[in-house]
């Protein structure tokens, strides 16, 4: 008696596998989608609208960009052979509309006269259909990942050419980047690159992106508050026109080479979303943020600076309309104990230390920042992490498997190194 578990159940059917005569292996790829992918293509209902890109340098670990987001093509090998077949008769069928969609080229096996002419219609149901032609053979698929935006290249490409007023035109001899010329080098979507391009107050001049340089943009800035004092104009209430109109009259303004589209770009990159009544409202985030890395980048790297000082310094720069809090300076510098005076005074110094500066693999951001400081808070690193995860839980995956966590007596976490150095 036959093995049961061989035998084919009573409702199995047969099907006949052919090659094709120019089979060629390795011919395709298969992806296994995220479920987030899945949802963007069933919910896309306009086709013309559905983009994929694979985007990159040559020497670039490849990923995929969907128009708002970022994967990493990572290629997983399966156990079993996959065999991706299309049925014989669809392609006869198609061909006979002028639409060849497979063009398997089997007319030379012998098989495709045996077929019954297309116009009999009940012959489509006879086993002699259930035929399938062999596409390719592959031993993986490719897995789609969902990752953070690379978009450090941006900085660095951005920054080698900042604008600085026409001026300084004439001086200008590196490469400049359209739109077209960003997509298809920088491994991020659409979106997150966009995202970026406002964060770091980018503007399109002559159909190129360019970053300000810093110190005209923060020279722009100082115009901006000044100016706001003089007019006695509210942070949260600033008339665009009156500004402008005000900065262009004044005759430092022209000295510096600053016009009234730059003004505009200036007011709009550091303002809140919200806009009313041609009013608009600076940003109390965004404002101290770049005035207050602007200061700390002239100190230096690795100089210090006693925090009173600069603390001063900075709330100078904000001209009373925005508090100079050390929050807004997350992940750009670090504050330490300088000294103890006596047991109730201490002097504290700050430095800058920006994550921009830091490597974008984990494993060696880790080992930058345990090199700078031995022992970190949570509140103290995780802005220089933050970059690297798409949200505070992967971060805290992210902790777990680079540092080791201790808690103190007051609940606060503790992060050493897992590398225990040899000295």
């Amino acid at each position: 008696m036959a093995n049961p578990s061989t035998q084919a159940p009573d409702n199995a059917t047969t099907t006949d596998l052919f090659f094709a005569r120019d089979f060629v292996q390795s011919s395709y790829t298969l992806l296994e989608l995220p479920k987030s992918l899945e949802e963007y293509i069933n919910n896309n209902s306009d086709n013309d609208q559905l983009s994929f890109q694979v985007r990159g340098l040559d020497t670039d670990t490849a990923v995929l960009c969907t128009p708002t987001q970022t994967f990493s093509l990572q290629r997983a090998h399966t156990s079993n052979m996959l065999l991706p077949i299309a049925p014989i008769v669809e392609s006869r069928i198609r061909s006979s509309d002028g639409n060849r969609d497979i063009d398997m080229n089997i007319e030379s096996n012998g098989f495709m006269d045996q077929f019954p002419p297309l116009e009999d219609k009940d012959a489509l149901d006879g086993p002699q259909y259930e035929r399938q032609a062999v596409l390719d053979i592959l031993d993986s698929v490719l897995d789609l990942i969902p990752i953070s935006p690379r978009l450090e290249r941006l900085g660095q490409l951005l920054r080698q050419n900042p604008f600085e007023g026409w001026a300084q035109e004439s001086h200008q001899k590196g490469h400049l980047y359209t739109w077209a010329q960003i997509q298809s080098i920088i491994q991020a979507s659409d979106k997150e690159i966009l995202q970026w391009l406002k964060k770091n107050h980018a503007c399109l001049i002559e159909g190129h992106w360019r970053l300000f340089k810093v110190q005209f943009m923060y020279e722009i800035l100082q115009e901006v508050l000044m100016t706001l004092n003089v007019l006695e104009m509210r942070a949260d209430a600033v008339d665009i026109d009156k500004i402008c109109q005000t900065i262009e009259e004044d005759g430092s303004a022209k000295e510096t080479g600053i016009e009234k589209w730059m003004i505009e770009h200036c007011l709009k990159s550091f303002s809140n979303e919200n806009e009313t009544e041609g009013l608009i409202s600076l940003s109390a985030q965004e404002v101290p943020t770049f005035l207050g890395t602007y200061l700390l980048s002239r100190i230096g790297r690795g100089n210090q600076q006693k925090l009173e000082v600069f603390v001063k310094e900075w709330e100078k720069s904000l001209h009373g309309h925005f508090q100079a809090d050390l929050v807004c300076l997350a992940g750009e510098c670090i504050v330490e104990l300088d000294r103890v005076i006596d047991r109730n005074q201490t002097i504290k110094s700050i430095r800058y230390f920006s994550k921009s500066h830091l490597p974008n693999d984990p494993a060696m951001r880790f080992t930058a920042l345990f090199e700078i400081k031995a022992k970190w808070e949570a509140q103290e690193i995780r802005p220089f992490l933050r970059d690297l995860v798409l949200d505070e839980k992967k971060l805290d995956i992210l902790l777990l498997k680079h540092a080791r966590s201790v808690k103190q007596p007051g609940g606060d976490v503790i992060y050493s190194s897992r590398i225990i150095s040899k000295k």
